[in-house]
């Protein structure tokens, strides 16, 4: 943890996550141009073919998906493309967190690598008229190289242009939380206000998850945010069988969602 005099350095970390893998999402070229023909079009069709489905490979897509999920969840944008500021208090969690999504994408990875001989040796079979030579790369590594997984963490300048820029660029971060408050409080209110609407554990499980981070990401000390979030914990009193079962629990709570996402539009 950093000792410095910056209120921002004190809080948060300038925290980047790059990720990669093969996209296997191919457009041909061939099939394009006789559909195109088909219709009288120019460039108007597309036609995508996937061109292999290992299912250590569809495994890693959802699972850097999830990766950057999680990175999103417990940080805020800072203004540049890829930069996120991370709370301090959170740091640990989210290296821990990174480091089990890189150890289960290695694991995936040396399945899939181990596979691929045989998936490129198949595919001309399996794809028929749909395969293309040049979209399979000609060896494990070629294909290693571009899968790709890298979490940085990087103190927040405290001098000079960089500082001013990243105090700046802050304040996205705490425009992204607020709206992210304010979107979780909305669809309690619009879930619950529909009679017919489902209720799934998540809609009140994601709201407390963000309210317990919010003393973390609200990175400002923002009151509007802080209080906007204290009285969101009221839309918590109840489980979800109850808001399930129980019509007057249920008009209860999303009456009092409206009443702070009204708070919300005059702040």
């Amino acid at each position: 943890m950093t000792s410095s005099s910056s209120p921002l350095a004190r809080r948060a970390v300038i925290c980047t996550l790059s990720t990669g893998a093969w996209r296997v999402e191919k457009s041909h070229d061939g099939e394009t141009r006789a559909v195109n023909a088909k219709h009288g079009t120019r460039d108007l069709a597309t036609v995508k073919v996937s061109i292999c489905e290992h299912p250590a490979l569809l495994a890693i897509y959802k699972l850097l998906a999830e990766a950057r999920a999680e990175h999103n969840r417990l940080t805020l944008p800072a203004g540049d493309k890829g930069v996120r500021l991370l709370p301090v208090a959170r740091q640990m969690e989210h290296t821990r967190l990174m480091a089990d999504f890189r150890a289960r994408l290695d694991t995936l990875l040396r399945d899939f690598l181990a596979a691929y001989p045989a998936e490129r040796a198949s595919a001309p079979a399996r794809l028929n008229g749909l395969y293309v030579e040049r979209q399979w790369p000609a060896t494990v590594a070629e294909v290693e190289a571009k899968f790709a997984f890298v979490c940085r963490y990087l103190p927040v300048p405290e001098v000079g242009q960089w500082a001013d820029w990243m105090n700046e660029a802050a304040a996205e971060g705490q425009a992204d939380l607020h709206e992210r408050l304010r979107k979780a409080i909305t669809l309690v209110a619009q879930r619950l206000a529909d009679p017919k609407g489902r209720v799934f554990d998540s809609l009140t499980g994601n709201l407390a998850e963000l309210i317990a981070l919010v003393p973390d990401l609200n990175l400002a000390a923002d009151p509007t945010i802080a209080a906007m979030a204290d009285k969101a914990k009221a839309l918590l009193e109840h489980d979800t069988d109850t808001l399930r079962d129980d019509p007057l629990a249920r008009a209860d709570i999303a009456a009092k969602a409206s009443e702070i996402v009204s708070l919300f539009n005059l702040s």
